[in-house]
């Protein structure tokens, strides 16, 4: 800002000098001009005493110094340029004016800077530093492993609540002031910034996030004003995977699990199966498939799953159609260590997932604790989301778990073991014990 300011004094300066550069030149012509009317006065008093002196000799009478008094009057007001009193009016022109104009330039100044400092960008310039200095502390913190500073959320949001005051429909500003607050967890505030963004602008990206929001407040419900935004947000951006995972999880509360996992996919390959968002909801899709085991409505989509998992179940071997399509598949023998009792009626999840990458499933299977021992083999079938199957990886991991839950998602108390790395084009069937409590 001070860089600003400096910048503007040296424009300002430049700019006065320019001005008053013939205004200094005038001033030394006028010197000249008064030194000049002096030496004229000089010598019309001395030929004044001249002529008064010759009357008194007698050399001259009364009739012929009025005429030369006359003619050396004519004279210096000839040289002077000027008649009567218009000289001292003439000499304190340029004077009175000088004046006028140093005043009238001064309050030029003032009056732009005041005008800029209020209806200018300064505080925009001020703000984008804000941010600036907010990102880079948050990036060291995220880096260093530690939580960003509120301090630097709260202050940027006083700053942004003040410039809105100036400037009620800046459409950014609301929304830096949303994602703050909503970072804050002050959610009242932010809920009202996104609103009076969809006053100005139906923005999908600003419905979906606002969804988003109002979907945590109510508790990680569905509520009908969260479906008329989701259905908005969709109606003008059939990609928005925020309104996408929202009405996955609308269609699942409504136990449509064929559709909620048909949104989540679509979600994921929007995201890229290997980010954050993505395994999220990866863990809901492997959820949805197991409650459609559970209730034996699978749809058509999931009926090669569903007999995978049938054949397991009752001991079938009978091999996978994935093999006769010519698709890779893996298969696995998977056993309780010896001693180790567990509860018969607990699920057992057996996945295959990319070596040292996204933990999101590549191929799974689901069966209880007391089908084991059991011979699986997973499949390019079951992959979970579009693109990403056990032939996306060349190295797996192999993964058996004993859930005490239920849940797909691994929580303390469970056991399992895992083996890899373990080539996708593998023929061998491979053998996992499990033995480890988490």
């Amino acid at each position: 800002m001070l860089s600003i300011w400096l910048a503007a004094a040296t424009l300002s300066l430049l700019a006065l000098l320019f001005v008053f550069w013939p205004l200094l030149f005038q001033g030394r012509e006028q010197l000249k001009e008064q030194q000049r009317q002096s030496l004229n006065v000089d010598l019309y008093d001395q030929r004044c005493a001249e002529l008064a002196e010759q009357r008194s000799n007698g050399d001259l009478d009364e009739a012929q110094y009025e005429a030369l008094k006359t003619e050396l009057d004519l004279e210096l007001l000839g040289a002077d340029g000027l008649e009567g009193g218009e000289s001292s009016a003439a000499q304190q022109a340029p004077g009175s004016g000088r004046i006028i104009f140093l005043a009238s330039a001064a309050i030029l100044v003032v009056f732009v800077f005041a005008f800029y400092q209020y209806n200018g960008a300064s505080q925009d310039i001020i703000l984008t530093k804000a941010i600036q200095e907010k990102f880079a502390a948050d990036t060291m913190a995220v880096q260093s492993g530690q939580n960003p500073d509120p301090a630097l959320a709260r202050r940027l949001m006083s700053q942004l609540e003040e410039r809105l005051e100036k400037d009620p429909e800046n459409v950014q500003y609301r929304y830096l002031l949303a994602r703050n607050a909503t970072d804050l967890q002050e959610y009242p505030t932010a809920i009202n910034a996104y609103r009076a963004i969809l006053e100005i602008d139906k923005s999908p990206l600003v419905m979906g996030e606002l969804a988003q929001l109002l979907f945590v407040v109510a508790g990680n419900r569905v509520t009908p004003d969260i479906e008329i935004l989701i259905d908005q947000t969709l109606a003008q951006d059939p990609n928005s995977h925020v309104a996408l995972g929202l009405d996955g999880i609308r269609y699942f509360q409504a136990e449509d699990y064929q559709q909620a996992i048909a949104q989540w996919e679509k979600a994921i390959k929007l995201l890229g199966p290997q980010s954050a968002g993505a395994q999220s909801l990866a863990a809901g899709v492997l959820r949805a498939r197991a409650l459609m085991n559970e209730q034996g409505g699978a749809k058509q989509g999931d009926a090669q799953l569903l007999a995978n998992s049938a054949s397991v179940e009752a001991g079938s071997e009978e091999k996978a159609p994935a093999e006769a399509n010519g698709q890779l598949s893996l298969k696995l023998k998977v056993e309780l260590a010896d001693g180790l009792s567990l509860n018969p009626e607990h699920a057992v999840f057996i996945y295959a997932r990319a070596w040292q990458g996204a933990p999101m499933p590549l191929a799974i299977a689901r069966i209880k604790v007391k089908d084991l021992p059991a011979e699986i083999e997973l499949s390019e079938a079951m992959a979970m989301a579009p693109g990403m199957s056990i032939a996306t990886f060349p190295q797996l991991e192999l993964v058996a778990r004993v859930s005490a839950s239920g849940q797909a998602i691994p929580q303390a108390g469970d056991w399992q073991s895992t083996l890899g790395p373990v080539a996708n084009s593998s023929t061998e069937q491979h053998r996992i014990e499990i033995n480890t409590q988490i």
